[in-house]
């Protein structure tokens, strides 16, 4: 009986051991780390935080566009303010028609309708000179 619980204890320690060097030498372990509902939680949020980081690079990408946009109807801008101060001190005031844009409900062909008259004048609200009276 006493060899049989030696053999016992002796397979045990044996197993143990195998299992032990398997765990270690053999990638055994990342199987429990993987297999743990801790790691499949972070790897769901890890998802979670690649797709917010994709959504945010979208939306960066488009305000790029319409900051780009916007510096090139500012460049525009000052442009024509320009032209136009140009043209006031070189002896008289010089109506130059506005610059047709592209309106967002229009199709960048529709330019041609969206433009004035030879014959109107056009003045733009924000740009118009305020006269004050004297009070």
């Amino acid at each position: 009986m006493s060899r049989f619980i030696i053999g016992l204890l002796l397979g045990l320690l044996i197993g143990i051991a195998g299992t032990a060097a398997f765990l270690i030498t053999a990638g055994g372990g990342d199987y429990l780390i993987v297999a743990s509902p801790r790691v499949k939680e972070l790897e769901g949020s890890l998802k979670n935080v690649d797709q917010d980081r994709q959504w945010l690079r979208s939306r960066l990408a488009e305000a790029n566009d319409s900051l780009a946009k916007l510096e090139s109807r500012f460049s525009a801008l000052a442009a024509r303010f320009e032209s136009m101060a140009a043209g006031q001190q070189g002896g008289g005031s010089v109506a130059t028609p506005a610059m047709p844009e592209a309106t967002p409900g229009s199709a960048p062909g529709d330019a041609d309708a969206a433009a004035p008259a030879p014959h109107e004048t056009t003045t733009d609200p924000a740009t118009a000179p305020v006269e004050r009276s004297a009070s």
